[in-house]
């Protein structure tokens, strides 16, 4: 799986520029006239749209929402739906929201459910008082957090919004907190975040799909282009560089995508995560050296650590890019430059959270069995990783959590990493998921693949992988430099589609 359906949301927002802006056809310019906002949801010239979505011009999904009267409130329904290609399977992953909110968009509550194949994420949220009370439901397994807020706080789905509300007058900047706006498939990565809409008129406007407006969406560490009609509604939207487009569109439309049961187009690995390789590794499992030469992407990108080194040679002027060694970790021994940390910060990678369930009793049961108390931190690692390698049949299935993985006896490679980092936590030994890229021998695909494994501290970092039963992990295992989950995701939509290797040496 290579990590691909878990990041889904990732995956498709990296690319190339999207040539659908110009089958637009150019109409005569038309001044643009500042409009005051409606002040009340109530007041907006629509109360619903559809959507398509396009992904590298391939129709990947739709969405719609629809605004209905609530007493003195309103709802805010929301549905999306998309399909896409892996390994020439068809996964199919859905989100509905129902969102109450006051006239002026600001939150009451919120109900929401995320659908992944035959997997569900089920979440409910309300304001009480400053606090953002919200329950998720994984699995049969129910988590209650606390989010506080200072001032006034959105939902996500209503971003969109706001504009049109407050009035669209060229250089307005709003800045408002959302909640929502994370990785939909991850509840670890639910949070609060900051917003800024910055308002600017189209040139030679109306642009694209009748637009006058364009807001520049700064979400957290995300940018988002958005293209509003002369009534405030949302026309065009574009992500990461315009990977990903979402246009207004018809309900048929909308509604012939949903009718069709197979996703077309590009396949995510075969035809977009896949970096081939003119020279292969033979016998990549066993290499414990590696040295490659990579460009196409910002050296930052890949992890410069004890275990890998990142460098560059002003002797080979002519030759591009920049070379990565990576040396396999002696598991008995300290790592140099493996670095020694204190106790708080290795708490982290100890805790237990809704997706890493390090302390539920089915994870530290299963983990108890496995290992043996007179085991050392290493011997639990290596029992472990060859039980969860063994035992987790290596499906194109994702898990939202690590006890999904452990009833479900199935998954990929970021389910694999979710579930050991769950039983080493659960053993006290800290543990944490990376991203990276690995070699794989595959008969259908040769090269290097978008790949999750695992880092455990004994001695310093080692890093293993429990979908390939390796500890430690072969020198293949490239990692990507992030410090939590937001930064891998970063880099992997940095790196997607323009990322070359040379492999120069191994052994």
């Amino acid at each position: 799986m290579n990590t691909v359906l878990r990041i889904v949301v990732v995956i498709i927002l990296v690319g190339q520029s999207s040539c659908l802006l110009r089958s637009f056809q150019e109409t005569p310019p038309e001044p643009v006239k500042p409009t005051q906002g409606y002040t009340s949801i109530g007041k907006l010239p629509f109360n619903e749209a559809w959507y398509g979505t396009y992904f590298q011009e391939d129709r990947i999904g739709y969405s719609h929402f629809r605004i209905e009267p609530s007493g003195d409130n309103y709802s805010i329904s929301t549905d999306s739906l998309m399909r896409l290609k892996a390994l020439k399977k068809t996964s199919e992953i859905g989100l509905k929201e129902k969102i109450m909110v006051h006239p002026d968009l600001t939150m009451i509550s919120f109900e929401s459910g995320v659908r992944m194949n035959d997997k569900n994420l089920d979440m409910t949220g309300k304001i009480e008082g400053k606090r953002l009370v919200v329950q998720m439901t994984v699995g049969g397994e129910t988590v209650r957090r606390e989010f506080p807020f200072e001032d006034k706080l959105y939902h996500s789905s209503a971003m969109s919004l706001i504009p049109a509300l407050k009035g669209l007058k060229e250089g307005e900047v709003y800045s408002f907190s959302v909640f929502g706006s994370g990785n939909a498939f991850n509840p670890d990565e639910r949070a609060i975040e900051k917003v800024e809409q910055n308002i600017m008129p189209v040139k030679n406007a109306p642009g694209p799909n009748g637009a006058v407006w364009s807001v520049k969406n700064n979400v957290g560490r995300s940018v988002i282009h958005s293209w509003l009609n002369k009534n405030g509604l949302t026309v065009l939207e574009k992500a990461q560089d315009g990977a990903l487009i979402t246009i207004l569109e018809d309900e048929s439309t909308a509604r012939q995508f949903l009718e069709k049961k197979t996703a077309e187009g590009k396949d995510l690995i075969l035809d977009v995560s896949l970096i081939p390789v003119s020279n292969p590794i033979k016998n990549s499992a066993k290499t414990r050296f590696l040295k490659v030469r990579m460009d196409g992407i910002d050296p930052s990108l890949i992890a410069n650590d004890h275990r890998q080194q990142v460098t560059s040679k002003k002797e080979e002027p002519k030759q591009e890019g920049f070379y990565v060694t990576v040396n396999v970790e002696d598991p008995g021994k300290p790592q140099i430059g493996g670095g020694t940390h204190s106790i708080p910060f290795l708490a982290h990678y100890l805790a237990s959270t809704i997706v890493i369930q390090a302390n539920h009793e089915e994870i530290v049961a299963q983990s108890g069995k496995i290992v043996s108390p007179r085991d050392s931190d290493l011997d639990q690692v290596n029992k472990l990783v060859r039980w969860t390698s063994e035992n987790i049949k290596n499906e194109m299935k994702d898990s939202f959590t690590a006890l999904s993985v452990l009833r479900s006896k199935e998954g990929e490679c970021q389910s694999h990493a979710n579930l050991y980092a769950a039983f080493a936590r659960s053993r006290k030994i800290p543990t944490r998921v990376v991203t990276g890229i690995v070699y794989t021998e595959s008969k259908e695909y040769l090269g290097f693949l978008y790949h999750a494994w695992a880092e455990s501290y004994v001695n310093g970092w080692l890093a293993v992988d429990p979908t390939l039963k390796q500890v430690p992990a072969d020198a293949t295992h490239i990692k990507i430099a992030g410090g939590d989950a937001d930064d891998e995701t970063s880099a992997v939509l940095k790196m997607l589609g323009k990322v070359k290797i040379e492999v120069l040496d191994y052994k």
